[in-house]
């Protein structure tokens, strides 16, 4: 059985260290600097997980470890093999709607280093409960990972991590196309835009999701 090692070799270090400075995410447009704290923000199915995913599929697929700090255990791994994650490459921290354990958990990470992505997915906790979070502790997060291969990571319903952020997007569910009647409809088509609140990336960016159905 394969285990999850946090001690890397030298020649392994070395490797990474060769990496891109800049992650990039075809399938939605986006770049990712490496040492920086990137923010997904929008509200249920637009999208967040689903650009995750593509994130910890990339880099795990090259060997690289990712860590998963769950704040509210909405993350599911069958649904992240699908996505093409490795699990084997893959720190999936649960904290059970506990908000101090979140952050703890994630400070605790960016400490041991060597990650290529720290996802941490606050979607379900309480408004109130991260305002409550100090500030300082993203400025901490983001100082700790700077000049280093990792990507932090946050999805979140409304926006967190203040000033600290070096990207920060907001995925908004503009329309929906449903066929059938009555309770049972499948979902035909979604359109979602994103756009960038520090204006890096021009325009507001739109994407088109169509599903079909057919048994088998």
């Amino acid at each position: 059985m394969a285990q999850l090692t946090l001690v890397k070799t030298l020649a392994r270090l070395q490797e990474e260290q060769r990496h891109s400075e800049e992650l990039l995410l075809d399938a939605f447009g986006l770049e990712m600097t490496r040492g920086s704290v990137v923010e997904i923000a929008g509200g249920p199915s637009t999208g967040k997980t689903s650009l995750a995913m593509a994130v910890l599929a990339q880099l795990t697929a090259s060997g690289e470890i990712c860590a998963c700090v769950d704040a509210t255990g909405s993350f599911d791994p069958r649904s992240a093999v699908l996505a093409g994650v490795e699990l084997n490459e893959l720190l999936w921290i649960r904290c059970g709607g506990d908000v101090e354990k979140t952050f703890i958990a994630a400070d605790y990470l960016v400490q041991a280093k060597g990650f290529g992505c720290i996802w941490m997915n606050l979607a379900g906790l309480p408004k109130d409960k991260l305002k409550m979070v100090p500030k300082t502790y993203w400025f901490r997060y983001r100082t700790r990972i700077k000049e280093t291969p990792t990507i932090m990571l946050v999805t979140t319903g409304e926006h967190t991590t203040g000033s600290a952020s070096h990207g920060d997007f907001v995925f908004e569910r503009e329309k929906t196309e449903w066929s059938g009647t009555g309770k049972f409809k499948l979902l035909r088509e979604l359109e979602l835009r994103m756009h960038s609140r520090k204006g890096f990336y021009g325009d507001a960016c739109r994407t088109r999701v169509e599903m079909d159905y057919s048994e088998v």
